[in-house]
């Protein structure tokens, strides 16, 4: 049994119990150490309300007009490509095929019905894209620079809507004979060049048939252009009809 004087008042037990249960427990009593050293105010502005007054002192308008005049001049700075003119219609057949340098991974389901990653393609596997979709419309590069290119591509665009797929060659911009035409004109970037080996304009890029139904084959042509021998070197599959035409 714990004894204590006689002097010890209640008050002083209880706190002196409570003192040890607070210590057994581990937790630290508040305690006010006053001030020590010498202390000063805050004087740091906050990050918060710096960058909000900073936001509303900013010319707004002016970044408006600076990101709209970027986005007009885009096409003009895009990397130029020289195109060259051809004396001759000729065609050539390119093999889209590919392969891979690396396996392709794809979810499968196992024997008991769970998803998990298996091995689809292996590394050296070679595809040849048009055995599994043939394109529905053709890719119809030309220079945005020649008058006679521009007259040609927007007279096919207008005789067989859909089918046509312009692609601007020598890197000008494209975005004007778009807006003429009403149709999306699009500049072929180094990878597409380099891909299909694009070089001179007009080029039509196009699926083959028969012997050649593996095949793109890239007709190019010679001055003055003409709308029937245009249409004429399209696939029987995909050519426009004749009743298109005015």
């Amino acid at each position: 049994m714990l004894l204590m004087p006689k002097s010890f008042s209640l008050r002083r037990t209880l706190a002196g119990g409570l003192l040890a249960s607070a210590l057994l427990a581990g937790v630290a009593l508040p305690h006010d150490y006053g001030v020590q050293g010498k202390v000063w105010a805050i004087i740091e502005v906050d990050m918060r309300e710096l960058l909000m007054k900073s936001l509303a002192k900013h010319n707004w308008d002016k970044t408006n007009e600076d990101l709209k005049d970027n986005a007009l001049k885009f096409f003009d700075n895009l990397p130029k490509h020289h195109a060259d003119p051809v004396n001759h219609t000729t065609t050539r057949w390119i093999d889209p095929s590919f392969t891979l340098d690396k396996d392709v991974f794809a979810p499968q389901k196992n024997a008991q019905g769970e998803w998990e990653w298996k091995l689809l393609y292996a590394k050296g596997t070679k595809a040849n894209p048009l055995s599994v979709q043939r394109p529905y419309n053709v890719m119809l590069f030309f220079d945005v620079t020649s008058p006679a290119q521009v007259a040609f591509v927007s007279e096919a665009v207008r005789r067989h809507p859909g089918k046509f797929l312009p692609v601007e060659l020598s890197g000008g911009n494209p975005t004007h004979l778009s807006d003429k035409i009403d149709t999306p004109v699009f500049s072929a970037s180094d990878s597409m060049i380099n891909r299909f080996n694009i070089t001179e304009s007009p080029t039509l890029l196009y699926p083959g048939t028969g012997v050649h139904a593996l095949e793109l084959g890239a007709t190019t042509f010679a001055a003055p252009f003409s709308q029937d021998t245009l249409d004429d070197t399209w696939p029987e599959g995909l050519r426009p009809g004749k009743a298109a035409h005015p």
